[in-house]
C-alpha cells in the first residue's frame, strides 16, 4: 500500500470520529450517567469513588470516568470534551487493528482490515458515544492480539500485553475484562492442542503485572465502602446482569444475529461468502489454519457468550468486530479478482433503504427537515446505483473500494442530517439550560415522568424525581435489584408540592401530574416536549 493511501485512510478516520462531536448532545439514559459522574468527579476532587447526584455510584469501574473527567478538564463540560476520549480510543482501536493485521498477514491486509472496521456502522457509532465500549474494545483486543503474537512467534515478551490489556479492561468494565479473554484463550489452546505453551506465557510475572494495575482501585473501594461496593458492583451490576434480564423484551435467540447484520454493515453480506469459501473447498469442510481458527474462536465466543447472558445490549458483542475485520480484510486482500456478489449488495441495500425509512420517520415527526430527507434519499439511490454498476463491470479491488467510500461518505452525511437531530430528541439539554439560565436562583427542581440525567448535567441543579405517593417504597433502591440504579434524589408528589418552587413535567404526563396532588401550578415555559411549572 502506497504512503498516500495511508495518509487518506487516517485523515478519513480522524474526520469520521471527531467531526460533529461538539454538536451531538449528551443523550439519556446511558451517556448522561457517565458524563454526570465524570463531572462530579472533577467538582468534588474525588478520583477514587465515582459519584452521581452526590451519592456513591457502583455501576462501572473507574477508568472510563477518569478519561471522561480528563476530557472535561481539557475542553470544559462540553459535548466535545465528553466524546474526545471515546473517539481517541476508537482511533487507537483502529491502529491496533492495522498493527495486528500487518503482523499476522501483511501490509495489504492491514489496510483492508482497517477499511472494514472504519466503515462498519458499529465502530462509527460507538467511537462517537460517551460509553465504555470503545475503551473496552481497545484493551480487550490488546490482550488477545498480544496473546496470539506471543503464541505464534518466538518473542515471548508479547505475553505481557495479555496481562496489561486484561487489567485495564477490568478497570474499564469489571470481571468480564479478564474472564472473557481468558475463556477465548482456553478454547483456542484446546482447539490447537497448544497447552504446552502455558509454560512460556509469563504466568507468574504477568499475574503480578495484572495485580499491580487492576487490584489497587478495587482494594481501595472495598476499604472505603465495604459490603455496599461488593453487593452493588459485583452483586447487581455483574451477577444480576448476567442472570436476570434488565430488558426482557430483548431476550430472544436472534437478538445478536440482527445486531451483527447492523454492526458489520455494509460488509454483512460478505461474511457468509467468506465463511463458505474459506471453510469449504472441493466440496469438503476443512479445518482452518491456526490464525483463522483463533480469530473465528474469538468472534464466535463473544457472540455466544453474550447471547446466553440474560441482559442484552446492542454494544455487548462489539469486541467481535476486531477479529471479523481482520478476517474480512485478509479475504479482500487475498482475492484480487474478488467480485462483490449479489448477496453482499442486497443485504447492504436493504439496510440503506431502512436508513432512508428512518430519515422519513424523523421528518414526519419533525426531528429533521425535508431537505435532509431528500439529500439522504439521493445519496442512497446514488450509492445503490453506482455500486451495482461497479459489481457488474469491475471484478478487481474497485468493487469493495466503492462500498467503503460510499459507506464513509454516507456515515459523514448521517452525522449532521440524522445523528445530531436524534441526539436532541434523546436529550434534555434545552430544559437543563433553561433551568440554569432563567432560574439560576432556584437550587431544587422537581421532575415528574421519565428522569433525564442530561437535565442535571446541563443545569447543575438538584433535580428531584417525583414519584406517586403509593409507589415510593417500590421505587427505593435495593441491592440485588434493578432498583439499585434509582440513586437520584426522589420524593413523593404530595410532599414535594408542599415546598417546591419549580417542577418539570413531560407533556404527555401533565394531566397525570396535576391529578396527583391538590396544589395549583402554572405553566411558565415549554421546551422540547417538557413543561416547566411554577407554584401558583
Amino acid at each position: 500500500m502506497k504512503r498516500y493511501g495511508w495518509y487518506l485512510f487516517w485523515l478519513a478516520a480522524a474526520l469520521l470520529l471527531f467531526f460533529g462531536n461538539g454538536q451531538l448532545w449528551i443523550t439519556d439514559s446511558v451517556e448522561s450517567n457517565y458524563a454526570l459522574t465524570a463531572k462530579e468527579m472533577l467538582q468534588t476532587g474525588d478520583w477514587v469513588s465515582p459519584q452521581i447526584y452526590g451519592h456513591y455510584w457502583y455501576d462501572k469501574p473507574i477508568f472510563f470516568y477518569w478519561l471522561t473527567a480528563l476530557g472535561f478538564k481539557l475542553f470544559g463540560f462540553t459535548e466535545f470534551g465528553a466524546r474526545f476520549f471515546p473517539a481517541l480510543l476508537g482511533m487507537a482501536g483502529l491502529g491496533l487493528t492495522v498493527y495486528a493485521a500487518g503482523k499476522l498477514y501483511g501490509t495489504k491486509t492491514a489496510f483492508w482490515s482497517g477499511v472494514v472496521l472504519l466503515t462498519s456502522t458499529e465502530f462509527f457509532l460507538i467511537s462517537k458515544s460517551v460509553i465504555t465500549d470503545s475503551t473496552l474494545f481497545f484493551f480487550f483486543s490488546m490482550a488477545l492480539v498480544f496473546f496470539y503474537l506471543g503464541y505464534s512467534t518466538p518473542h515471548k515478551n508479547y505475553y505481557y500485553g495479555i496481562y496489561a490489556g486484561m487489567a485495564l479492561a477490568t478497570l474499564t468494565k469489571g470481571p468480564i475484562g479478564f474472564l472473557l479473554p481468558g475463556l477465548i484463550m482456553v478454547l483456542f489452546l484446546t482447539a490447537d492442542k497448544g497447552w504446552r505453551e502455558i509454560k512460556n506465557m509469563k504466568v507468574f510475572s504477568g499475574t503480578l503485572l495484572f495485580a499491580v494495575i487492576a487490584v489497587p482501585w478495587y482494594a481501595a473501594m472495598y476499604n472505603l465502602h465495604g459490603s455496599a461496593f461488593i453487593d452493588n458492583f459485583f452483586g447487581t451490576h455483574n451477577f444480576l446482569r448476567a442472570t436476570v434480564s434488565e430488558h426482557p423484551r430483548d431476550n430472544v435467540f436472534y437478538y445478536y444475529t440482527l445486531v451483527l447484520l447492523l454492526a458489520l454493515f455494509p460488509w454483512s453480506g460478505l461474511l457468509p461468502q467468506y465463511l463458505w469459501r474459506t471453510l469449504r473447498r472441493d466440496g469438503h469442510w476443512q479445518k482452518p489454519d491456526s490464525t483463522t481458527m483463533f480469530l473465528l474462536i474469538w468472534a464466535v465466543t463473544v457472540f455466544f457468550f453474550f447471547q446466553n447472558m440474560a441482559t442484552k445490549y446492542l454494544t455487548y458483542t462489539y469486541p467481535m468486530m476486531f477479529p471479523l475485520a481482520l478476517l474480512l480484510g485478509n479475504y479482500l486482500a487475498q482475492r484480487g479478482g474478488l467480485a462483490i456478489t449479489a448477496d453482499t449488495l442486497i443485504v447492504r441495500d436493504i439496510i440503506y433503504i431502512a436508513l432512508f425509512g428512518g430519515a422519513l420517520w424523523c421528518w414526519w415527526n419533525g426531528i429533521t427537515d425535508s431537505g435532509s430527507v431528500i439529500l439522504i434519499g439521493a445519496a442512497v439511490l446514488a450509492i445503490i446505483g453506482v455500486s451495482w454498476i461497479y459489481a457488474a463491470v469491475e471484478r478487481g479491488v474497485a468493487a469493495p473500494a466503492v462500498i467503503a467510500v460510499t459507506a464513509l461518505l454516507f456515515n459523514l452525511l448521517l452525522i449532521n442530517e440524522v445523528a445530531v437531530p436524534l441526539s436532541g430528541l434523546r436529550s434534555a439539554k434545552e430544559v437543563g439550560l433553561e433551568l440554569a439560565n432563567r432560574y439560576a436562583a432556584v437550587d431544587e427542581v422537581g421532575l415528574y415522568g421519565n428522569y433525564p440525567t442530561s437535565a442535571v448535567f446541563y443545569s447543575g441543579k438538584n433535580i428531584v424525581k417525583l414519584v406517586n405517593d403509593d409507589g415510593l417504597n417500590s421505587f427505593a433502591p435495593k441491592a440485588y435489584s434493578w432498583n439499585v440504579k434509582n440513586v437520584m434524589p426522589f420524593d413523593g408528589v404530595s410532599a414535594f408540592s408542599g415546598h417546591g418552587q419549580l417542577v418539570v413535567v413531560k407533556k404527555s404526563e401533565i394531566e397525570k401530574f396535576l391529578a396527583a396532588q391538590d396544589k395549583n401550578w402554572l405553566i411558565v415555559t415549554e421546551k422540547s416536549g417538557w413543561y416547566i411549572l411554577k407554584s401558583a
